[in-house]
């Protein structure tokens, strides 16, 4: 699709893109899933659009259709920064949930495992205690 050159015509461009492209928070599939929520929140399609028009524009001097384009671009890049970094988050305490019980079984296990050289008289060192 070519881009339109005068300015009328760009806004209106720039009309049907952000009519076209929503927002999916709430949407049903995805409430019980923080991660899948976020991500589609993120306006890529809009962004993607609006890139578009700014890499295609005429090559004079910027107006404000560009200014309008640039600030819309702009504010969906803040938007998926910030949904991109409460995916992290969500991503980095899972991470941390999943290696408490993985500290917790090396614990009992090496406390075990003195248990039972002390049981036996055993006078050889317990196992490698770098894991911790």
């Amino acid at each position: 699709m070519s881009i339109p050159v005068h300015a009328p015509d760009r806004l209106i461009e720039i009309q049907r893109i952000l009519a076209q492209t929503t927002y999916a928070a709430g949407a049903n599939e995805s409430a019980g899933n923080p991660v899948a929520v976020h991500l589609a929140d993120v306006p890529a399609a809009r962004i993607g659009e609006l890139t578009r028009i700014l890499q295609q524009r005429p090559m004079e001097a910027n107006d404000e259709i560009d200014t309008l384009a640039m600030r819309l671009l702009l504010n969906d890049y803040v938007a998926a920064v910030s949904h991109l970094r409460a995916v992290a988050r969500v991503a980095a305490s899972l991470v941390d949930g999943a290696a408490a019980p993985v500290k917790q079984a090396y614990r009992f296990l090496h406390v075990d495992d003195k248990k039972r050289q002390r049981q036996t008289g055993s006078d050889t060192p317990p196992a490698d205690d770098s894991h911790t």
